[in-house]
């Protein structure tokens, strides 16, 4: 997989509580150097206290899921018990987020390391996802439905996409994902109408059609093709558009089906 390195900057400056103009100083560094840097950012705290976490979640193990959980809630809080949740069963972690209220697992889960959790995120049920993808949206907390994306289970992230009411929501969410081939996959089972609705979103900011360029990349020859055919149909210019930004960003190879059909 290739790391696209303006989704990596989008990421690292939403770590960083900057605005991702601001990261200037990181111009020599590829998508794959960035990515190592936001993860050994994201690390340093495990890496300093993780054997306290761990020796905080063996001592749950033994409790009930209803006190395990009122614990977490009343006393450690979320970053505790995000952190707490690496080391904590899958079995587990899933019975207790079943005591926790939407606006508690959605502040845990603002202070998760998505490739820590991945885990969890196999295992939690996706009824209990459900709140926390509308309170994340709600907030516009984009950025971290894009880290859970690329390690969710894939039937899980279908499910979830029904919670997402407005269509341009998906080009924010898939604009910090890395797994643009996950994206592809999920965006090709759109119906025509919904298809018709993304292109006509992506279009309204150059951003956008950066991404779901990046997106049509990732799909086979008859995938970019139907593309190719409703973006015609929502707008016969949109392709000319599409063509100039895929030249500026040297992605036109990628997308040969798209501009061929």
């Amino acid at each position: 997989m290739s790391i696209d390195r303006s989704t990596e900057i989008r990421r690292l400056a939403q770590l960083l509580h900057r605005d991702a103009n601001e990261l200037g100083y990181l111009d020599a560094l590829d998508g794959q150097d960035l990515q190592e840097l936001r993860q050994a950012f994201q690390n340093r705290l495990l890496e300093d206290h993780g054997e306290t976490f761990a020796k905080m979640a063996a001592g749950g193990k033994i409790a009930p899921d209803a006190l395990s959980a009122m614990l977490c809630k009343k006393i450690f809080g979320p970053a505790i018990t995000a952190n707490m949740s690496y080391y904590t069963p899958p079995e587990k972690a899933a019975k207790m987020c079943s005591h926790f209220d939407d606006a508690f697992m959605t502040e845990v889960a603002r202070e998760q390391i998505p490739d820590r959790a991945r885990e969890l995120l196999e295992g939690l049920p996706v009824d209990l996802m459900r709140g926390v993808t509308r309170a994340l949206l709600a907030s516009k907390d984009y950025h971290i439905m894009g880290g859970f994306t690329d390690y969710m289970p894939q039937e899980k992230v279908a499910a979830l996409m029904h919670e997402i009411t407005d269509i341009a929501d998906n080009l924010r969410v898939s604009s910090f994902c890395q797994r643009k081939d996950r994206m592809a996959e999920l965006t090709a089972q759109f119906d025509d109408e919904m298809l018709k609705k993304l292109i006509e979103a992506a279009f309204t900011s150059e951003d956008f059609i950066v991404e779901v360029g990046l997106v049509t990349a990732e799909m086979n020859e008859a995938d970019q093709q139907r593309m190719a055919r409703l973006t015609d149909i929502v707008n016969p210019s949109y392709r000319q558009r599409a063509r100039e930004t895929a030249e500026k960003h040297g992605r036109t190879e990628s997308l040969a089906a798209y501009f061929a059909a």
